[in-house]
C-alpha cells in the first residue's frame, strides 16, 4: 500500500478548525477540487457517517467514517475509488503546535492491474492524490482562517 501524509498550519482558533472539519458532509464548501458533497443518510458525524461527492474531473464517489474523536480527527474509507486505484483510506487529525493549529492528512491505498499499476501509481497516481492533498489543505486552511476573521 502506499502512504501519502501533507499538513498545514493554521492561523485561527482550534474550534474554528475543528468546525470546518467535522462538517463531514460539507467538504465542498472548501476543498477546490469537490464540485459538490452532501450527507447520505441522517448520521452527520461520528462512526458511519457517509456523504456522497463530485470531483471536479466529473466521477462521483462516496466516503464512510471508521473512526472519529471530537476535537482530534478522523478517519474514513473511501468507497468506489477511481480506477486504478484501491482500498483507499483517508484519516484527517487536528492538533495544536507551537502556536498553531496544524492539520495533517494521511491517503493509503492499493493499486490494481499489477505492474503496470504500479508504474501508473509512480508516474502519476501519486503526483495527482498528493497534489490534491495539498489543495485540499490549502483550500482548508483559506477557509478557515477567512471565517475565523470575519467572526
Amino acid at each position: 500500500m502506499r502512504v501519502l501524509e501533507e499538513r498545514v498550519e493554521i492561523k485561527a482558533p482550534m474550534a474554528h478548525a475543528w468546525a470546518a472539519l467535522a462538517d463531514f458532509g460539507g467538504v465542498a464548501k472548501w476543498a477546490p477540487y469537490m464540485r459538490s458533497s452532501r450527507l447520505l443518510g441522517e448520521r452527520g458525524a461520528g462512526v458511519g457517517a457517509r456523504r456522497a461527492m463530485r470531483h471536479a474531473w466529473g466521477f462521483r464517489f462516496e466516503e464512510t467514517v471508521t473512526q472519529w474523536h471530537d476535537c482530534k480527527g478522523f478517519a474514513f474509507d473511501v468507497l468506489k475509488a477511481p480506477f486504478p486505484m484501491q482500498n483507499v483510506k483517508e484519516a484527517w487529525a487536528i492538533a495544536r503546535e507551537d502556536g498553531y493549529v496544524v492539520v495533517s492528512t494521511q491517503v493509503r491505498y492499493g493499486m490494481r492491474m499489477g505492474p503496470f499499476g504500479r508504474a501508473l501509481d509512480s508516474l502519476l497516481v501519486r503526483f495527482l492524490v498528493r497534489r490534491e492533498m495539498r489543495a485540499g489543505l490549502r483550500g482548508l486552511r483559506e477557509f478557515v482562517e477567512r471565517s475565523a476573521g470575519e467572526g
